[in-house]
């Protein structure tokens, strides 16, 4: 009994050893394993981003590959458009030739048919020229034999206005002497009475210095001298009287 019960100890202890040996192992590996799930995890992340990486670059690639691709075809687009527009335009170009050679064909046409009529006008136009001319002459002959009655008639009218105007003209001219010749005798006669009041002043003036120097004379000789300027007062009167 006591041996069992001591190996029993010596089994359970070595048990235990196992356990722990088994679990410490257990531990290492799981954290092993651990380890290199996450090395695992990072390596395969590097991977994804290595590839998502790559696989940007080339989706840029193939965007600018595209992009050239699609600019190519747009200029190639771009150089159909404007080859389209350039034959439209020669289209319309020979549609407009085309067009300007008929109305040219019909210009002609129209032409030669108005260059007939036109001839044709002429024609006309000669024969009635030709009877206008004839209308002419005679209308010119009639019109020169009306110019000379004309003609006559007006010399006659202007001699006549002449004489008149020459009967006017002597008249005004003898009424022009008549008031000459009486402006003359109203000057003439103007200036005598002018003279004449000249003349009385004069002697108005002569009697009053005859009289200042009368009365500045003596007392003996005034009488005497008074006699003398009266009569030369007098003589004075006379002579004026008679050149009035």
């Amino acid at each position: 009994m006591p041996k069992r019960k001591k190996r029993k100890k010596i089994e359970h202890s070595a048990f235990s050893k196992l356990a722990s040996f088994t679990s410490s192992a257990i531990k290492e590996y799981k954290h092993s394993q651990k380890l290199k799930q996450q090395q695992l995890e990072k390596d395969l992340k590097k991977q994804e981003f290595s590839k998502l990486s790559l696989e940007k670059k080339e989706l840029r690639a193939k965007e600018d590959n595209f992009r050239k691709q699609e600019e190519k075809l747009q200029i190639k687009f771009e150089n159909l458009k404007l080859k389209e527009r350039e034959l439209e335009l020669k289209d319309n170009e020979l549609k407009t030739k085309e067009n300007s050679l008929k109305e040219k064909e019909l210009n002609l046409k129209f032409k030669g048919e108005e260059q007939k009529n036109k001839e044709s006008d002429l024609k006309k136009r000669e024969k009635e020229l030709q009877i206008k001319s004839e209308e002419q002459n005679r209308k010119d002959v009639d019109l020169k034999v009306r110019e000379d009655e004309q003609r006559q008639k007006e010399l006659k009218e202007t001699r006549r206005k002449r004489r008149e105007q020459k009967l006017r003209d002597e008249k005004e001219q003898e009424k022009r002497n008549l008031e000459a010749l009486k402006l003359k005798e109203w000057e003439e006669k103007f200036d005598r009475e002018q003279k004449a009041r000249e003349d009385q002043e004069k002697l108005k003036e002569e009697k009053l210095r005859m009289r200042e120097s009368n009365r500045r004379s003596n007392d003996a000789n005034y009488s005497d001298n008074n006699e003398e300027v009266t009569k030369q007062l007098e003589a004075l009167d006379v002579e004026n009287s008679s050149k009035n």
